[in-house]
């Protein structure tokens, strides 16, 4: 039986003000939005950024500011659970001492089911570390992780295996887990290789509670896919676009519906 479900955010620039202040034409100093001590965050942001910017109708920054927008709607839908910050969490977990509590990180850009609190309410978590769900990545290939690729009722698009022990936002962490440093299971790699180091024990649901939006201004796309190419650019956020319009949500997943018809209208202003 779980107590409280938790949805703590990870560090996030002020993306409403960076947009602010590009579109004043003020500079803006990389590390206003640069990850400080992260050296897996591509170097090459800020050059790919300005390129971005070149070619987008809409800025980096705004667009980054849309998606945190259109995830705040999603979090704002979900019953029955607590929104806070990562830096908030060692203070409530003493709080909800004693209490069954389970909390996800997550990034400004990803989503949650509405429901999730009714569906995992009842799980026994007494005596594991982490609870972890398939995961469904929306993007220009869309996928839905799940261990060892095992396919599942609840996939959007094609199975695939998980790439990490956990996902950005799929593993729920109890308070055993969270009582060997919160500080280390705030990413989702952290996590990953701790709980194989200190041999953490999981429980799979077969239940998708969550999601994330992979956009063309992810981090990762830009250091991979962005092209000093108009043409390019624009190929690419059409691939994307086409690949979200051509999406069948599941009927029983309906919750995904909202966000990401707001996020394919962003991107088609992107490239308009």
């Amino acid at each position: 039986m779980i107590d409280n479900i938790i949805l703590a955010m990870r560090a996030s620039p002020n993306w409403a003000q960076l947009a602010q202040d590009y579109a004043a034409g003020r500079t803006i100093d990389p590390s206003r939005y640069m990850p400080a001590n992260n050296p897996r965050f591509p170097t090459e942001i800020p050059e790919l950024i300005a390129r971005w910017n070149k070619y987008s109708n809409v800025s980096f920054f705004a667009c980054r500011h849309r998606l945190r927008e259109i995830a705040a709607e999603n979090l704002a839908a979900v019953d029955g659970v607590t929104v806070t910050k990562w830096t908030e969490v060692p203070r409530l977990m003493d709080q909800l001492a004693g209490t069954r509590a389970l909390l996800f990180y997550h990034d400004d850009d990803d989503w949650f089911s509405p429901a999730m609190a009714s569906l995992i309410r009842g799980v026994d978590i007494d005596t594991v570390d982490a609870v972890v769900f398939p995961f469904a990545r929306l993007a220009a290939s869309v996928l839905t992780f799940t261990r060892d690729g095992t396919p599942t009722n609840d996939a959007i698009g094609r199975c695939a295996p998980f790439r990490f022990r956990y996902c950005t936002n799929n593993y729920g962490l109890t308070a055993r887990a969270l009582a060997t440093g919160p500080q280390a299971l705030v990413e989702h790699e952290d996590a990953s290789a701790r709980a194989e180091k200190l041999g953490f024990v999981d429980v799979d649901l077969d239940i998708l509670v969550s999601a994330t939006s992979k956009t063309p201004c992810s981090a990762g796309w830009l250091r991979d896919e962005l092209r000093d190419d108009e043409a390019s650019f624009r190929g690419y956020v059409g691939r994307y676009l086409s690949a979200l319009k051509a999406l069948e949500v599941p009927a029983h997943l309906g919750w995904i519906d909202t966000p990401l018809r707001k996020t394919i209208e962003l991107f088609e202003s992107v490239a308009a």
